[in-house]
């Protein structure tokens, strides 16, 4: 493979320098701002190019490691350069491979996507080698993909991208937000020092991963501590009841696949918030 990256974020910067690493086959990075091609390269050992139409003729393979909203503008720079005979693979979690639709018949298409945030353009590609990757897409080169992202490539159907990209949203993004709710109730309190609290965090993370999320449920929901969920409810925001109302539901049915308890009141009382 001669892969060509088109993009120069955290994306393309950790794909591009954990490939290369592994086989040294990334030619090149091609961004629309040359500082970010010229930094991309560098740090991946690769080439930068000024110009799309020249990477294209130098690679087999390319990545289109740009946002959602700029994939279309760049599949249109694509059919104009009537690119033909290549292996096209863009890393959106929510898009599927239909964008490449008018480049199909001459192209082998793929979304790929990595189950991982990447926080940090530097420093992110040394965990890939422990991920998983997402694939829909053409039937061909199935082996060599397989082969680049370390054997961890798991197929899904297209129709189901944007429930997969939703699931992922709610694993990560969403769990920041929860996070920082809570991080806001610790202020208020005057606890502003995370060493205090982000262990019961790192505890239910660790518990979640070896036990699941049903088995490492604790807290007044599952037990049904009805006087201890109405203070917390006293103590919420118009906001953050929002958010404490739904997830409790959801806690209160959780609860109910563990327990042979009565939880009709507690649910009741969520209701009404």
């Amino acid at each position: 493979m001669k892969i060509g990256f088109i993009g120069a974020g955290h994306v393309g910067f950790s794909l591009s320098k954990w490939i290369n690493e592994r086989f040294n086959s990334v030619i090149g990075i091609y961004s629309r701002n040359i500082d970010d091609s010229i930094e991309c390269a560098k740090f991946s050992i690769s080439e930068y190019y000024k110009s799309l139409k020249d990477m294209v003729l130098n690679c087999d393979t390319l990545f289109l490691t740009v946002n959602d909203d700029s994939i279309k503008d760049i599949v249109e720079e694509l059919i104009s350069l009537n690119v033909k005979n290549k292996i096209l693979i863009h890393t959106s979690g929510s898009l599927s491979s239909s964008v490449f639709k008018e480049l199909n018949n001459y192209n082998d298409c793929y979304s790929i996507h990595p189950i991982y945030a990447f926080s940090d353009k530097y420093e992110s590609y040394k965990g890939l080698n422990d991920i998983y990757f997402t694939l829909e897409g053409s039937n061909n080169h199935l082996d060599e993909l397989n082969e680049l992202f370390n054997n961890r490539i798991i197929r899904i159907d297209s129709e189901k991208k944007k429930k997969y990209h939703l699931a992922c949203s709610m694993i990560s993004n969403m769990v920041c937000g929860i996070v920082d709710i809570s991080e806001n109730l610790f202020k208020d309190i005057g606890i502003d020092n995370k060493d205090i609290y982000m262990p019961l965090f790192k505890n239910i993370s660790n518990n979640i991963l070896n036990s699941g999320a049903l088995n490492s449920l604790t807290g007044p929901i599952i037990r049904n501590d009805i006087e201890t969920v109405k203070g917390h409810i006293d103590n919420l925001s118009n906001d953050e009841l929002m958010v404490y109302k739904y997830l409790g539901l959801h806690l209160v049915s959780m609860s109910e696949k563990r327990n042979a308890t009565d939880y009709s009141k507690l649910k009741e009382l969520l209701e009404e918030i």
